[in-house]
């Protein structure tokens, strides 16, 4: 990501003030905070006052070393007084470490960070797998080592890097007694300045984030560019994919096309109203061009996808969102069917299918012959019916069946025939 230097936009912005006061350090500091809590660490964050327009989206990375002992993959909680529709949180590994990359995105409103420029943003929870270790966090770079952050306005303007001053180390340490210890160690902040005539970042804009309840399928802001001249990784290119499924099925076939220098592809899902996409599959082969991941039964999704690029650090250069896709999978199949005559009737009865919005019954004279629609029942709770007594009727099969985003209707598979007694 080419850097430029932040005091240029807040330039253009005092020449409009009259009169033009001195801004001071400490409304042009970022600083990063980091405070343990046992094996928890609470990370904070403050952007400077001179920043007049309000942040609606902010990127950062973490770096977690095992200095001893063994842990498994952090995970990252966002704290639930950050206004942001768009929370992730992605973790690559490396040897001995682990960066954690955090992305927030909302729109003009949905504010990141409070009117003074304070925000906890959420808890990194290490996870020591043995009696005793020694662990270290510390805020990394967007593109290297020197501790940064990333933020868009809510004009939507580029995405801008500013170096974290005063940040620190933390040291968390535990031993067999269960007893354990932190300590912390100031990083001193980079001295080299961004190189004022470079141009602005070209990354995607808080404007076309998708959001919550937007299903748009584009990229999170702040992207960062490919390390390197020869990589040809086309980030700016969005994948053109297809989703499908068989009658019956609730596996998801994928289907897409190659980004040029990508490194893999990662697919999410969201299902329900709530609208929070979740990482599903990664494909790690670039030349792969399908994969299929079997779903729920009887559920609708919001799919879509995008390709990476893995950076000389171990951490993920993410391209843009494919258009999203919308599938409802099959019912399962309808389980302990029973038929039997009861005078001039049959009645019929079966187990619930989850999420089942109705059923269908059919008859036929011979267990494999023709079958036909006898009855339909439109509602998932009705467990049984009754159809006239026919010398035609002499076997049963029954299949429950959902709606689509369309109000169409998704069979599931018939059940066994069942012969009438």
């Amino acid at each position: 990501m080419k850097k430029w230097i932040s005091c240029i936009l807040l330039s253009a912005l005092l020449i409009t003030a009259i009169p033009v006061s001195p801004v001071t350090a400490a409304e042009t500091d970022c600083t990063g905070k980091l405070v343990a809590s046992g094996s928890n660490i609470n990370v904070s964050l403050s952007f400077p006052l001179a920043v007049t327009e309000k942040i609606t989206s902010l990127r950062f990375k973490l770096k977690v070393s095992i200095i001893s002992g063994t842990m498994n993959e952090p995970v990252f909680t966002f704290n639930n007084a950050v206004q942001s529709e768009v929370k992730e949180s992605g973790t690559i590994s490396g040897n001995d470490n682990y960066i954690v990359d955090v992305v927030m995105s909302g729109k003009k409103g949905n504010l990141v960070f409070p009117a003074d420029g304070q925000a906890d943003i959420g808890t990194l929870s290490l996870k020591p797998s043995g009696s005793t270790y020694k662990i270290s966090t510390q805020f990394t770079g967007i593109n290297g080592e020197a501790p940064s952050a990333e933020y868009v306005t809510e004009t939507g303007q580029s995405a801008i890097e500013v170096p974290l001053v005063n940040t620190e180390i933390i040291t968390t340490e535990g031993s067999s007694s269960g007893q354990s210890s932190s300590s912390s160690v100031y990083v001193p902040s980079a001295t080299k300045k961004p190189d004022a005539s470079a141009e602005p970042s070209t990354a995607p804009s808080a404007t076309n984030t998708p959001g919550i309840n937007e299903p748009s399928g584009t990229s999170a802001p702040g992207t960062p560019e490919e390390p390197g001249g020869d990589i040809t990784f086309d980030k700016d290119k969005k994948p053109s994919m297809s989703v499908s499924s068989k009658k019956g099925s609730r596996v998801v076939t994928f289907k897409w096309n190659i980004i040029d220098g990508a490194d893999g592809y990662i697919f999410y899902s969201a299902s329900g109203k709530s609208g929070n996409y979740k990482k599903i599959r990664t494909i790690s082969k670039p030349d792969r061009i399908s994969c299929n991941v079997t779903m729920a039964y009887a559920s609708s999704y919001s799919l879509r996808m995008r390709a990476f690029k893995t950076s000389g650090d171990g951490s993920r250069i993410f391209g843009q969102y494919s258009k999203v896709k919308k599938l409802t999978t099959a019912p399962a199949k309808v389980k302990g069917v029973k038929a039997r005559i009861s005078g001039t009737k049959i009645n019929l009865s079966w187990k619930k299918v989850k999420n089942a919005k109705g059923y269908q019954i059919y008859a036929g004279k011979k267990k494999n012959g023709n079958y036909s629609l006898v009855k339909t029942l439109k509602k998932g709770s009705v467990l049984k019916t009754t159809v006239k007594k026919n010398k035609k009727y002499k076997y049963f099969k029954a299949r429950a069946y959902v709606n689509n985003a369309s109000k169409k209707r998704v069979y599931g598979n018939f059940c066994t025939s069942i012969k009438v007694k």
